[in-house]
Order: C-alpha cells, then structure tokens, then sequence
C-alpha cells in the first residue's frame, strides 16, 4: 500500500513537471476565463478578452518560460481583437525601454571586455586600510561592486564579482562551503538586489517601471529623480549588508588577516588604453544623461537643458556605443560591435517588450480591467489607510518575489497598487518606484531573479547554507522598503 501510494506521489509530481501537461492547465484556464467571465462591476467584454489573454502569460511566465509565451502574448493580443496589430507591435519593440537596455547592455560590454571594471574593483579592495581588516575588507569589496553596478549591467557584473571573490578565496586557502565563502557570495547576491534596481542605467526593472509610469499613468521619471532615490538606497542596503554578514553569518574571518592586498593589486592587469578610454566615456556618458535634469531642475541653461532632457538616456548612449566603435586604441576599436552584441540576451529584450506592453490593455478605460479589479478588492481593504495598504502591497510583492521573477512581481502588484489606489489621494508615481524597489529585493529561492543561478547552480551557494541569512535580509528590506518611503514621495511627482 505504501509503495503504491508512493507512485501515486511520484506519477503526481512527474505530472506537475511536465511543461506540457501545465501548458494545457493554462489553456483550459484562459479559455475559462475568456468564456466564463462576466463583463459586469466595471468589466467590458474587450476587458474580459484581455484578462483571459494576460492571465494566460502570467501563469506561463511564472511556471513555464518567458521566452516563447512573449511571442504569444503579442499574437493573442492581436487575435482576439484586444489590440490592433501596429499597437501591439508599437506598444513592444517601439517602446523605449526595450531600445534602452539593449544599447546600454552593449556599451557595458566594452566595460567588461577592456578589463575596466576588473581594474576599478581591485582598486577598491587593495586600499591599504584593509590590511588585517577582515570586514574593512569586506565592506570594500561589497561598496565597489554597489558602485560599479549603478552604472553597469548587473548580468555581466555578477559574473565578474563571482569570479573576483573565487580568486580572492583561492588566495587565502578557503574553499566552498567555508563561512567566509559563503559570506562573500551572500554579500554579492544582496548587492545584486540593490543594483538591480537603485539605477536605470543598464537595468532591466527600473527601465520596465519607468515604461509602466509612462504608458498607464503618463508620468516621467528621470534617470536623475529615479538616481536621487538610489543612491541613499544604495548606502543604506550597504549598512544591512554588512549588519547581515556580521550577525546573520557571523563567519570565520581569520584567513583574511593574512591576504596580502599589496601582491593580490600586482596580480590584476594594468587598465589598458582601451579600458581608459571605456572608463572615460562612461563617465561622460552618465554626466550628459544625469546633468541636463539636474540643470532644468535649478533653472541652469535651461533651453540647453530641455533639449538634452528631451532627448531621453537612449540617445546619448547610442552615440557612446557608435564611438567606442569608431575610436580605436592603437590600431585597434575600442568595442567589437558584432561581440558586443553577441553578449546581448535578446531574450531579456523582448521580455521587456512583453512586459510594458502588458500595460497597455490593463490600462485601456475601455477595457475596465483597472476598475474591475479595484471594484473587487477594495472590500479586503476596506478601512485601511493609503499608507497601509501601500505597505500591506509592498510587504506581499517583497514575499512573492522570492518565488517568482521579479517583472512579474512588478507587473502585478503595480497593477494591483493602482486599481486599489486609483480613487485616493495616493502618489501613484512614488507607490510605483516603492513597487520596483519591493519587486527587485529578492534572494530566497534560485527562481526568484535571472541573476539567480550564478550563485546556486555552480554551488557557489546552496538552500542549506543561505536560507537563514536570506531571511533576515528580507526582513532587513522591509525596514528599508518602509524608511524610504517618505524620501520617494518627496522626489517622485505625483
């Protein structure tokens, strides 16, 4: 009896397994939607379509891929009459943020490539107050990798700050496994949270945010607002990284008294001529994207500025990828173009195009879709506070995306938020950039974000050994989730 029982168990969640066997769930569930759902409470028969259709790619982003289903999205779309062919087309590929992330991605390839962020790391973690300093050390290590990242891909720098902390295991004898390893790694997936979304340069989720803010509600954020909100951010999350790895892993630090921060710089290449001028241009390239707001914002060169601000980040960019193309370093171009793009996943870009178009019909007042939902949850908070239910949202968006990727955690509790909040006096663009930075905190589970597998597939971490500290980081995102409220409030316009 108990052996069969067991197969019945085992044939249960082969079942479950089976991608096909959820597809067809999926199926039958939109059909259900899409013919047994009412068009009533503010619901129009289009809108009915458009939940069947979005439903559908959800449940297929969360348990199957978000490859293929985006091609689907846009086909279902367009098949059902929710949205003319050149919508779907303009509201995907034509939008901004997926040109946006693509370029950037490129240009952070020639960072990577010339040895520059190599160079800058360890010129951050061979200062000479870190001799003998385990956590100074640490600390360092962690603050060159939160630096770089505002300005580069997290993807790429992932991977090179993995790399950077096996060498620098390998250095003083600790292996896998070993608290001290555990502990670096730990302190680089935290990071990687908080560069994922205290920039927009180069980043998927703040990009999809921005597009969301734009296309639903009409609102602009800017690089320079979004960045005003990053960098205190990025500080803070520093503090708690390092109040983590103290208490939360409490590891053996002794082996690093003994690294010799002297031999390890002699060890990295120097900053080759290419990688200088990699540096330089994006340094230039972050002036002329952040100034002109910061300009228009103090009444400074303001026409100047206005046009600048009008251009958008996307432009100056593309320009810096076209010269690091053209200029060459003794003979030979800064950036491969054809590597570069090579290094580019398409399929982030066409996610993204999937995902700020996924707006497009929720939005629609045709549709009633935003109406619907806030007819039918408005009674599970009722007497709640704005701020509560702001908090109550940002609490269950930080719990599910450390299930869940993190866009669609964005994507849904941004909806959500803003069908709930929609009749208050709510600050819908500070409730959105909370619901990015909710959506991005995530480090539980290897399903939670795409950076995800660096650390858990090769080892360098495992369930057993960083759920504990995983959790009391979550809970540390939280406080700052809530801290940072006020400040988003004050920067983000309404």
């Amino acid at each position: 009896m108990e052996k069969n029982s067991a197969q019945s168990v085992s044939g249960i969640k082969d079942l479950l397994n089976n991608k096909r066997f959820r597809v067809l769930i999926i199926l039958i569930i939109g059909l259900s939607l899409g013919f047994g759902l009412q068009p009533v409470n503010g619901l129009t028969p289009e809108g009915v379509r458009a939940i069947a259709v979005i439903v559908s790619i959800l449940l297929l982003w969360i348990t199957v891929n978000t490859n293929w289903s985006c091609l689907l999205l846009f086909a279902l779309l367009i098949m059902t009459e929710v949205m003319t062919p050149s919508a779907v087309w303009a509201g995907s590929m034509g939008h901004f943020a997926p040109m946006l992330v693509l370029v950037f991605f490129i240009f952070s390839h020639s960072l990577s490539e010339t040895g520059a962020i190599d160079r800058l790391a360890a010129w951050f973690i061979t200062r000479p107050f870190v001799k003998g300093r385990p956590y100074c050390f640490m600390a360092m290590f962690f603050l060159s990798n939160l630096f770089i990242g505002l300005f580069m891909q997290n993807l790429a720098l992932t991977l090179i700050y993995i790399n950077l902390a096996v060498k620098v295991c390998d250095k003083i004898g600790v292996k896998k496994g070993h608290s001290l390893y555990t502990c670096l790694i730990l302190g680089l997936l935290w990071a990687d949270s908080v560069v994922s979304i205290a920039s927009p340069i180069a980043k998927t989720l703040p990009n999809i945010m921005i597009g969301l803010l734009y296309t639903q509600l009409g609102i602009t954020v800017t690089y320079a607002q979004w960045l005003s909100v990053g960098i205190p951010f990025t500080i803070a999350s520093l503090v708690f990284i390092m109040i983590c790895c103290r208490y939360a892993v409490n590891p053996d630090t002794s082996p690093l008294k003994d690294l010799n921060v002297d031999e390890f710089a002699k060890n990295v290449p120097p900053l080759s001529g290419r990688g200088k001028v990699a540096l330089i241009t994006m340094g230039v390239l972050i002036l002329i994207v952040l100034l002109p707001d910061v300009f228009v914002t103090l009444g400074i060169f303001v026409p100047i500025a206005t046009y600048f601000v009008n251009l958008s980040a996307t432009l100056p960019a593309i320009w810096a990828v076209i010269f690091l193309c053209v200029y060459k370093v003794d003979g030979v171009p800064v950036m491969d173009f054809q590597q570069a793009a090579k290094s580019v996943p398409f399929t982030m870009v066409i996610f993204i195009a999937a995902v700020v178009l996924l707006g497009v019909p929720i939005s629609d007042e045709g549709n009633g879709i935003i109406i619907w939902i806030g007819n039918n949850l408005q009674p599970l908070v009722a007497g709640f506070s704005t701020v509560q239910v702001i908090i109550v949202l940002l609490l269950a968006a930080l719990i599910t995306t450390n299930f869940i990727s993190s866009a669609v955690t964005l994507v849904l509790f941004f909806n959500i938020g803003v069908a709930l909040l929609a009749t208050t006096s709510a600050n819908l663009g500070a409730f959105g950039i909370n619901v990015a930075f909710a959506a991005a905190m995530s480090c539980l589970t290897p399903a939670a974000s795409l950076t995800m597998p660096l650390f858990f597939e090769p080892g360098h971490l495992t369930m057993q050994n960083s759920w504990k500290p995983n959790l009391v980081s979550i809970v540390c995102a939280f406080i700052k989730l809530v801290m940072f409220m006020p400040l988003i409030s004050l920067i983000v316009p309404a």
